[in-house]
């Protein structure tokens, strides 16, 4: 994953974000801090967040964010230049894991300028939704979106 982002923090509180997403927020800045700087992810992501949640969900999002990093089809910006936000393609991301469950289809359909193999991403993404609601940090699924994909307007963050 190709990056360059600040230490990962929670997105800014004005956005409305539910406790799951931003975890999987600062789970995902966390693993691109770590390729940046050249260190291996697993081991200090996969303790904070079996610390936060538990070993599954932490196992989970490893499958999950690792079967991003094999399919991806170009580098993921984690943050946003602008505002330190997370960046759309994290915003992507973690839109795709809330709605697995209710819009697979959408899903994949977000996620499809990113990764070559959505749908083995979105599979993956429906088990850490279920594995975070279980933990106790639901995921929403936000299904306000334009009528035609690629049509999708700025994102706020």
């Amino acid at each position: 994953m190709e990056c360059v982002v600040k230490p990962a923090s929670p997105a800014r509180q004005g956005a409305d974000l539910m406790p799951g997403e931003n975890l999987l927020i600062c789970g995902v800045r966390a693993w691109a801090a770590a390729r940046c700087a050249g260190d291996a992810p697993h081991q200090p992501v996969s303790q904070a967040l079996a610390q936060r949640t538990n070993p599954r969900v932490a196992a989970l999002f490893l499958a999950w964010i690792q079967a991003v990093e094999a399919s991806i089809l170009r580098p993921i910006l984690a943050e946003c230049d602008h505002c330190g936000g997370a960046a759309p393609d994290v915003q992507r991301l973690v839109v795709a894991c809330g709605v697995a469950p209710v819009a697979f289809d959408l899903g994949e359909k977000l996620i499809a300028p990113l990764v070559s193999d959505p749908q083995g991403v979105m599979i993956l993404a429906r088990s850490l939704n279920a594995a975070l609601a279980q933990a106790g940090w639901p995921l929403p699924a936000r299904l306000g979106i334009p009528a035609e994909p690629g049509e999708a307007h700025r994102t706020v963050h």
